[in-house]
């Protein structure tokens, strides 16, 4: 099953739902830019992304999508595929765990993220700017035995005041963080961590001159197409990261930095 071929299917969706917005042209002038691709469309997240496609003129125009319900359950949709949680563990396979460190899971949604760190860091922080995201993310905690973690109220611009020690470990992973200025946001990570700490990034991240099927959804809920993979390198080598690899999936690019 593809998780990419679902995608690129998803966008017939997009592209019905959005038209005469005034914001469309934009999206609509990326989706040609896809490349096409055969395979077995992941059933998953093709439901999750026309579930989106359905939705994104809402919220759209609402403003903040993370804060929307509808968001929310595409995001824990999404976030429970095979292609996101494979493209998750092969960056959490990179980093390598700080004893007394903790872990920051930053736009955490309902914290699919920190459950799957849990078992290796002691101590774990959700940065959300929803307080009812905060509550499935302890329940999720809660429910893997994780005892020792806080819930912060805040969004990317609100880490370095809100984490207030330095950390081991940085993750910009969800559907959430996908629609944040990622300049600012590794910035903010940057400052958060300790040295030696790492910073992940789980993205639709493409090798240069390639459209992700994800950038029109992206771009249609107001944020900024991904960059490619050398541009997304050079950003994080000029805010200071070194030893910067990727793990590429079928539809997502775990990336993992390190601060010197």
């Amino acid at each position: 099953m593809s998780a990419r071929a679902a995608a690129v299917e998803a966008l017939r969706a997009l592209e019905l739902s959005i038209g005469g917005a005034p914001w469309a042209t934009d999206v609509l002038r990326l989706i040609p830019m896809v490349p096409p691709v055969g395979g077995e469309p992941d059933p998953l997240v093709l439901r999750a992304l026309r579930f989106l496609a359905g939705r994104v003129r809402a919220l759209r125009e609402a403003g903040d999508p993370w804060l929307d319900p509808s968001f929310r359950l595409f995001s824990e949709a999404f976030m429970l595929s095979s292609e996101f949680s494979g493209a998750l563990a092969r960056g959490l396979s990179l980093v390598k765990p700080r004893p007394g460190s903790a872990a920051v899971d930053v736009m955490s949604c309902t914290g699919v993220c920190l459950e799957q760190a849990a078992p290796h860091w002691g101590r774990l922080i959700a940065v959300d700017p929803s307080p009812l995201n905060l509550e499935l993310v302890e329940e999720r905690l809660r429910g893997v035995g994780a005892a020792n973690f806080e819930l912060l109220v805040g969004g990317v611009d609100d880490v370095p005041r809100l984490v207030r020690e330095p950390v081991g470990l940085v993750i910009l992973a969800s559907p959430s963080a996908w629609l944040t200025d990622l300049r600012s946001a590794v910035s903010r990570a940057y400052s958060t961590l300790e040295p030696g700490g790492q910073l992940l990034v789980v993205a639709p991240i493409e090798r240069e001159g390639l459209v992700s099927p994800l950038a029109p959804f992206i771009v249609a809920l107001g944020g900024q197409a991904p960059p490619g993979r050398g541009r997304f390198e050079d950003l994080l080598l000029a805010e200071g990261y070194v030893r910067v690899r990727f793990r590429e999936g079928d539809l997502l690019t775990a990336v993992v930095a390190t601060k010197p």
